[in-house]
């Protein structure tokens, strides 16, 4: 989108605010896909491989849902009602491989905090909010699993032009 490169970047309650409204709107997707899981692998919750297959095939969801909303210029619901956007360093629409890496670096560092919260020491599921305080000490306002992807989440308060 031309003249992204110049637009603000998105404060932090502006992405507090999508974040929730994001779990609100996830917790359906989730729902309905889990509920598909279930009927179809007889699945009830008892851990073993399937106990597996099923995070996993919640991570792949959550990871089809968040690439293709975030590639190719396209924003979620919440996004658009918090007039954010996601774009590249320079710019640009996102790619879905960019897309994708950027889930999967933000995936990383949230499956660390827990891990380290649950097998290191219970103070650790402090490392949860290490994102959000990067963000607020960052000079651009970015969270590290942007700076990572290069990608940089901004304010965008005019549509799109179709």
């Amino acid at each position: 989108m031309p003249g992204s490169a110049n637009l603000p970047a998105a404060g932090l309650w502006r992405r507090f605010m999508s974040i929730t409204y994001e779990c609100v709107l996830l917790f359906g997707v989730l729902f309905f896909f889990n509920y598909a899981f279930s009927a179809l692998t007889q699945y009830k919750g008892q851990p073993g491989p399937m106990h597996w297959a099923f995070q996993a095939f919640n991570v792949l969801v959550l990871g089809a849902y968040f690439a293709g909303q975030w590639s190719d210029g396209r924003r979620t619901l919440p996004m658009k009602t918090m007039q954010l956007r996601l774009v590249t360093r320079e710019g640009a629409a996102v790619g879905r491989a960019r897309a994708v890496g950027r889930f999967l670096v933000a995936l990383a560092i949230l499956v660390a905090g827990a891990a380290a919260g649950t097998c290191v020491h219970w103070t650790r599921w402090v490392l949860l909010l290490a994102s959000p305080a990067w963000a607020l000490f960052d000079r651009e306002q970015q969270a590290p699993y942007d700076r990572i992807a290069g990608t940089r989440l901004v304010h965008d308060a005019l549509p799109p032009k179709r």
